[in-house]
C-alpha cells in the first residue's frame, strides 16, 4: 500500500471517528407522544410497570394561575398562548410545545394551581406583557409518572393521580404528597392515541 492510500485510510479513520464522536453527544430520541413538538428531555430511572421514575434534565417554562373550572382552565391557556403568539416584550412568537403542565395542590388546589407552557432550552424568553403571567426555571427534576390515554377531564386526572399515590405507598416509596401535576399532550381535535400523565416529585 502506497503512502497515499495510508495517509488516505487515516484520514477516513480520522473522520469516522470524529463523526462517531459527534453522533454520540446526542442520541436522545423524542417520545413518540410529544408528536412533531419539541417536549422536556428526560430519561427513565426506573420502569415499575404501571408507572417510571423519570429525571428531567433543567427546564424553563411560563405559567399563569389557574381556576379549576372549564372557563378557567380555558382562560388560562389563552393568556398562555397569547404570549408565544407575540404578546411579549420583544413581540416574538414561539413555537407550541408540550406538555401543557397543571400544578395542584392537593389541600388548596383552587387557591394555588398553575398552568404552564414548557420552554425550549435554546430560547431566551421574553417578558410577559400580561401581568398574570410569569417566567420559571427548574432544576433537574425526578417525577414518578403514571401515563394514560382517551380525552382527560378533572375527574380522570385525580383517579390517576390517587391511583399513582396509592401504588407508590404499596412499594413503600417517599414522595411529595403536597401535590401532583398533570400533563396533556394532545389538541381537542387529536382523536386517537391521546398520551395524558400524573406526576407526582419525588423526594
Amino acid at each position: 500500500m502506497g503512502a497515499r492510500s495510508v495517509l488516505v485510510l487515516s484520514l477516513l479513520c480520522v473522520w469516522g471517528a470524529v463523526r462517531a464522536e459527534e453522533g454520540g453527544h446526542d442520541q436522545y430520541k423524542t417520545p413518540s407522544f410529544c408528536g412533531k413538538l419539541e417536549c422536556p428531555r428526560y430519561h427513565v430511572e426506573q420502569d415499575f410497570k404501571s408507572f417510571e421514575l423519570r429525571v428531567y434534565e433543567a427546564t424553563q417554562w411560563v405559567s399563569t394561575p389557574v381556576n379549576l373550572n372549564v372557563f378557567g382552565t380555558g382562560k388560562a391557556f389563552r393568556r398562555l398562548f397569547k404570549y408565544i403568539t407575540g404578546s411579549n416584550s420583544e413581540g416574538l412568537k414561539i413555537n407550541m410545545t408540550v406538555p401543557v403542565l397543571v400544578y395542584l395542590p392537593i389541600n388548596n388546589p383552587s387557591a394555588n394551581a398553575t398552568m404552564s407552557f414548557y420552554l425550549t432550552p435554546t430560547l431566551s424568553p421574553p417578558k410577559p406583557l400580561d401581568p398574570d403571567v410569569f417566567l420559571g426555571n427548574a432544576g433537574e427534576t425526578r417525577v414518578y409518572v403514571k401515563s394514560f390515554g382517551g380525552y382527560a377531564f378533572d375527574y380522570e386526572y385525580a383517579k390517576q393521580a390517587k391511583l399513582l399515590s396509592e401504588e407508590l405507598l404499596a412499594h413503600g416509596i417517599q414522595f411529595d404528597d403536597s401535590a401532583y401535576e398533570r400533563a396533556g399532550y394532545n389538541d381537542p381535535f387529536t382523536f386517537f392515541n391521546r398520551h395524558n400523565e400524573v406526576w407526582y416529585l419525588a423526594k
